[in-house]
């Protein structure tokens, strides 16, 4: 009886239109923002009140969701690209807070000139900008919302708005540095109490949310979105204050000057998380494609990244959509994220462990051989982190992460694209991945550089990926022509972000 129902209904109205379709879109919707007050206790309380630690496990746990440019009339590109017709364009770019906010929405935007004058115009830089302003969905690594450093701004919901474009904004982490670094001094310098918190902490209190975390932008109505937090490898509020106090002890500085060091600590509530998106596309098998985004840990060995990444696959592996993992992956090969050549010199330097560990792991047989071959190993790793594994002589810690995404199996029997087909891949440089990630000479063309990499020997990395679980059929929402677009990052004076932009391209056609 209800079948007939169901039939007599669809004769008489006909099959769902777009207009039902986006009435059923969530027009926006997100948790509440903590209070500054909340803020003060989250840097000040550990543990937190009851109350208070509520109210940020829902701010970490509930992603901000906005359909309002399909809501308005937005509608896809869906570039054309030769020989393989109508795409999905995706983009990936860990921005770096959305410090360079103007450069980064001038690289994006249709016609859009960039603030400062081009460093070399030329026919490369047009071409990477035309492909990356053709994507449809856009994910963004590193995003603030409501910190000083950026200006307070909401970089997710001023970029949708300027590209017309949905948005998912996933909080990492509650910034409050400048907050504990206020109270400490507060105690420390015996400052009055009355004094305002702006002047106090360094932020304005009724602009501060000390929100950074993950956006995907997309033209495609968004269905839905979720936060997956992963495992904690390391502990960004104990962890940081530890940092501080041996400063304190070691260096024995004054106070002032300890507040002058703030900038190399990031005392923050939180830690690194997947957002998962599901973008309705018409033309996937399923009418949904779902992006899966991890940032994963960069103070980290590689074995922490890989229990992050196997803990997101089996989290997956039931759904029956085309997924796109696309994210900083933070592949660097060590533990910790560089920031310079000086800074690795230094740490060395000035690390008994470091040296410790070094003498026992080169003062044996095997520590031996491994040194003589460390300039062979070195080269067989240079800018590929899937490169050969060979545990005891010739190493490569990344390699079990990207082995497991490779064998992993989804519940309908599929797995991820890793073959690199040549004519799939950009200028025909084909090998694993090339297809969803631009091969080099050497490895793959790298996404992260140091602001003075030495040559280019060291402070290249390759650390931004696209995994892709294709459509099922021949080519339907399979990897083509992975690109990393660093012309576009070095367009301006200086950089825009310590990463530079990737695209893939997945056909929307059998």
């Amino acid at each position: 009886m209800k079948a007939f129902l169901a039939l007599l209904i669809f004769y008489f109205a006909g099959p769902p239109t777009a207009a039902h379709a986006a009435q059923d879109l969530i027009k926006f919707q997100g948790p509440s923002t903590l209070a500054f007050e909340d803020l003060v206790r989250l840097a000040a309380e550990d543990p937190p009140s009851h109350g208070v630690q509520a109210r940020l496990s829902r701010v970490l746990s509930e992603p901000f969701i906005s359909n309002q440019a399909t809501l308005a009339g937005a509608k896809p590109k869906r570039p054309t690209v030769a020989g393989v017709g109508p795409v999905l364009r995706i983009a990936e770019w860990n921005i770096n807070r959305g410090m360079n906010a103007p450069q980064i929405k001038a690289a994006l935007l249709e016609g859009a000139q960039f603030p400062e004058s081009l460093s070399k115009p030329n026919a490369q830089l047009r071409g990477e900008l035309e492909n990356l302003r053709g994507a449809d969905a856009v994910i963004l690594d590193e995003v603030d919302r409501g910190v000083k450093r950026t200006n307070y701004r909401d970089v997710t919901r001023d970029l949708a708005e300027a590209l017309r474009m949905n948005y998912v904004y996933g909080v990492e982490f509650i910034e409050l540095e400048r907050i504990y670094l206020g109270i400490r001094k507060l105690d420390l310098l015996d400052l009055p109490r009355q004094r305002r918190a702006a002047e106090m902490f360094g932020v304005d209190p009724r602009r501060y949310l000390g929100m950074e975390g993950i956006a995907v932008l997309s033209r495609y109505p968004i269905r839905d979105a979720r936060i997956l937090r992963l495992p904690e490898i390391y502990d960004w509020y104990h962890g940081e204050i530890k940092q501080i106090s041996d400063l304190e002890r070691v260096k024995r500085w004054s106070a002032d000057k300890l507040f002058d060091e703030q900038v190399k600590r990031q005392v923050r509530r939180g830690g690194r998380v997947a957002l998962i998106v599901d973008l309705a596309v018409p033309d996937s098998p399923t009418g949904i494609v779902t992006l899966v985004c991890p940032h994963l840990e960069d103070y980290s060995t590689p074995k922490g990244r890989r229990k992050q990444m196997d803990y997101i696959l089996p989290r997956i592996g039931k759904l029956s959509n085309p997924i796109v993992v696309a994210g900083d992956l933070n592949t660097m090969g060590h533990n910790q994220a560089p920031t310079s050549v000086k800074k690795i010199i230094l740490e060395h330097l000035t690390d008994y462990r470091f040296w410790i560990k070094e003498a026992i792991l080169r003062l044996n047989p095997i520590g031996i051989y491994n040194y003589l071959l460390y300039p062979v190993n070195y080269f067989k790793n240079y800018h590929d982190p899937t490169a050969l594994n060979f545990y005891l002589f010739l190493a490569n810690q990344e390699k079990p992460l990207f082995n497991d995404v490779r064998r992993f199996r989804f519940a309908d029997g599929t797995q991820f694209d890793f073959a690199g087909r040549e004519a799939r891949s950009f200028q025909n440089r084909g090998r694993t991945l090339s297809d969803s990630s631009q091969r080099a000479w050497k490895g793959f063309s790298t996404t992260f550089a140091f602001n003075r990499p030495l040559f280019h020997l060291v402070g290249h990395y390759k650390l931004d990926w696209f995994f892709v679980k294709p459509g099922g059929t021949h080519r339907l929402l399979s990897p083509y022509f992975g690109q990393a677009l660093q012309q576009v990052n070095r367009a301006v004076a200086g950089r825009i972000s310590d990463h530079c932009p990737i695209t893939v391209d997945l056909p929307l056609t059998r």
